[in-house]
């Protein structure tokens, strides 16, 4: 897959953010590396209420869309992905990725539920828990590493 196509097909999901910091993080992070599409579902709390217009503005003035979901399934169901991967400390190995590829953080302490899982795969990211931002980090630097400068 070249970058331009890398770009477009890999789409963060930040999943269950409750944390304004968390979910910003998760967005600039996502920013970052250029990809045109960022999701966020279940949105709770203050990050509902204080990060999603301040996700809006950061994403607005770089020209990506941001898509406030209810949950992970309207998502799958919208996006019509090729692949959902739920990234994690456990699972498979990542491999590579082809097709539109949905990648999933879960941005609050909560583990995945065991309905969300059957969505797709959970994916091993690295062996320790790191945090959710720290995760999206790797994923994407193993994704779209060599497509940024």
């Amino acid at each position: 897959m070249d970058c331009q196509q890398a770009v477009n097909n890999v789409i963060p999901v930040i999943h269950n953010p409750a944390s304004v910091q968390k979910l910003l993080d998760a967005v600039r992070v996502s920013l970052g590396f250029g990809v045109r599409t960022i999701v966020v579902t279940k949105a709770v709390g203050t990050a509902a209420q204080q990060g999603i217009p301040e996700a809006f503005r950061l994403v607005l003035k770089s020209g990506v869309a941001l898509v406030v979901l209810p949950d992970i399934k309207d998502a799958v169901e919208l996006l019509r992905p090729d692949n959902i991967y739920f990234l994690s400390t456990r699972g498979d190995s990542m491999g590579e990725i082809k097709g539109k590829s949905l990648m999933v953080i879960q941005a609050s302490d909560q583990p995945f539920m065991q309905s969300e899982l059957a969505l797709g795969r959970q994916v091993r990211v690295v062996g320790r828990d790191i945090g959710s931002t720290a995760l999206l980090t790797l994923a994407l630097t193993r994704v779209l590493g060599p497509c940024i400068e």
